[in-house]
């Protein structure tokens, strides 16, 4: 395979990922009180920080060990993962 290539798509998809994080997260931290904000973990509260998006946009600058893919706040199984629930008022 052509390294360069992969990589290009892999940056690609990066950006176009966190392009859409960058979209979304006002609306998202709309949605929430401000209880609500003060219970999330740092590590999701960042992802609703437009400018932590973007300077993770091209590289791995701020990268949380997956970057805007974060270990254990995905559906998956296995002990140790962390739940998150937002609660309306």
């Amino acid at each position: 395979y052509d390294q360069g290539e992969a990589y290009g798509r892999y940056k690609r998809a990066r950006e176009a990922s966190v392009d859409m994080l960058i979209a979304l997260a006002p609306t998202i931290s709309d949605l929430l009180t401000a209880d609500q904000k003060r219970k999330l973990p740092a590590r999701v509260a960042s992802h609703l920080d437009t400018r932590y998006l973007a300077g993770i946009r091209s590289g791995t600058a701020g990268n949380t060990g997956g970057g805007v893919f974060m270990p254990g706040m995905m559906m998956g199984g296995g002990g140790g993962e962390q739940r998150v629930i937002i609660r309306g008022p």
